[in-house]
């Protein structure tokens, strides 16, 4: 295959590993970090399938730790939120376009991160009303313009949600919204014959960074924790903007 192992690929795998560190120590932080650049040198009908396809194994061991620590009332009311509005994000993304769409949200999204790493945080209790308007925000957003992780992640860190908690809460999220969306990648044939052997060519280097930053979770205090949560999704914002502005 002609993508394998020329400059662009050894950029894309260097990608894969600092995304597989996040990834194994914050539970998020795969798309945030390829999508942007990896979409520029491959084309997203490259990338799009190949995280899918690399993180599927990933995920499927994360969710094991994972599923002692996740508040479930409070993930599945986000997830099924999430699925009730994304049909409003598909028909605003027809309506506004997805230029605009993604300049108000990276911007909206990078805003919210430096106000919370600044200190901002939402007092009081939790409530079903607030995580069914934060998951809909979550599902109209997967659905217009494919970041469906920003509000329920900042939403989770403004109410100071622990460390494993928020954790453990990121993996199980997106271990169901991705499994909602690989039905849809496969009926529209994303996964060709390229895409399967540039994921085949990454899958072990991206699973064995999983694996360090897996180890690291636990030696990271609790304060820088949450301040790696909300860089990572600075770092996607920053790189959405630029994809949309290029």
């Amino acid at each position: 295959m002609d993508i394998l192992f020329t400059s662009a690929w050894w950029v894309v795998a260097c990608l894969a590993v600092v995304a597989g560190i996040a990834r194994g120590l914050a539970g998020f932080g795969i798309g945030l970090i390829m999508m942007p650049v990896g979409a520029a040198l491959l084309t997203p009908q490259i990338m799009v399938p190949v995280l899918t396809a690399i993180d599927a194994p990933v995920a499927l061991l994360l969710i094991w730790s994972a599923w002692r620590e996740f508040d479930r009332r409070n993930v599945f009311t986000l997830i099924l939120s999430a699925v009730v509005c994304l049909p409003v994000g598909v028909y605003l993304l027809t309506v506004v376009g997805a230029v605009t769409l993604s300049l108000f949200v990276n911007v909206s999204v990078l805003l919210v991160a430096i106000a919370l790493m600044a200190g901002f945080v939402i007092r009081g209790r939790a409530s079903t009303a607030r995580d069914v308007g934060i998951g809909g925000l979550s599902g109209v957003l997967h659905g217009s313009v494919s970041l469906p992780g920003p509000p329920i992640i900042l939403g989770w860190v403004a109410t100071q949600t622990p460390g494993p908690k928020l954790r453990a809460n990121i993996i199980v999220y997106f271990m169901f919204i991705d499994v909602l969306v690989i039905p849809v990648h496969w009926t529209a044939g994303l996964f060709t014959e390229p895409a399967l052997w540039l994921a085949a060519s990454l899958a072990p280097i991206y699973f064995a960074a999983t694996m360090v930053g897996k180890g690291l979770f636990g030696k990271v205090p609790e304060k820088w924790f949450q301040r790696l949560v909300l860089s990572l999704v600075m770092i996607g914002a920053v790189g959405g903007l630029i994809t949309t502005l290029v």
